[in-house]
């Protein structure tokens, strides 16, 4: 298991996995947000699309994944979100007029439901906890996810951390794995820290934080298996 995520994100929460890839920044996209995640591509676990300024540093990078080439992101807004969509289990939240075909393509081949959300970066916006449940900055992805019959906790952004921005997104400042959400930093800097531990705890995974440390969004890192 590899987790892909950007040269930029803190040493600590890089140094705390196992197995990172490091990603290069994306060229066409404004520079605040250039190096994260989930701007540039989506990982179903075993495959990977990516905008193509990826294709060849990931296909060598990944020689056991699937990687495919999706269509080109680039700055403004809403040509940066085509990878930005929130996989819950076996739903993709996503605004659907401008989320990759090929994505969408993938996940109806894998009997993945996708529902329509207002909100293009759907994925910085989501914690995705099991696959029944998810915590959420965004109104329209916690209206969706409960008319799906999901358990939602509605968080704010405060205190997450966006350089050239009022604030960033809780979900940019998250992964899920083995058991564990791990936070880019201290979720404490979040006024809702008491209600996220608890809800991650209900769910049977544990909350992972770095004490005293910024808590960034650094553009959802992903997973490959």
């Amino acid at each position: 298991m590899t987790v892909l995520t950007s040269q930029k994100s803190p040493g600590i929460f890089i140094d705390y996995f196992e197995n990172t890839l490091l990603l290069p920044d994306n060229p066409d996209i404004d520079s605040r947000i250039s190096f994260h995640t989930d701007i540039s591509l989506f990982s179903f676990g075993d495959t990977v699309i990516c905008a193509p300024y990826l294709y060849g540093f990931l296909r060598d990078s990944l020689p056991d994944t699937v990687v495919t080439a999706g269509e080109r992101t680039f700055s403004p807004y809403p040509n940066d979100v085509l990878y930005n969509a929130a996989l819950v289990g076996k739903t993709l939240f996503c605004n659907i007029e401008y989320t990759s075909p090929t994505v969408i393509s993938e996940a109806k081949k894998r009997g993945i439901k996708t529902v329509n959300v207002k909100q293009g970066y759907a994925k910085c916006s989501t914690v995705s906890v099991d696959e029944n449940a998810l915590i959420t900055s965004d109104i329209s992805v916690k209206k969706a996810a409960e008319k799906e019959g999901m358990d939602v906790l509605f968080v704010s952004n405060s205190g997450v951390l966006l350089d050239g921005f009022d604030s960033g997104f809780i979900g940019g400042s998250s992964i899920c794995l083995n058991g564990k959400i791990v936070f880019t930093g201290d979720i404490f800097n979040s006024p809702d820290a008491l209600k996220i531990i608890d809800f991650i705890g209900f769910h049977g995974k544990t909350a992972a934080y770095f004490p005293h440390y910024p808590l960034m969004d650094i553009g959802s890192p992903a997973i490959v298996l």
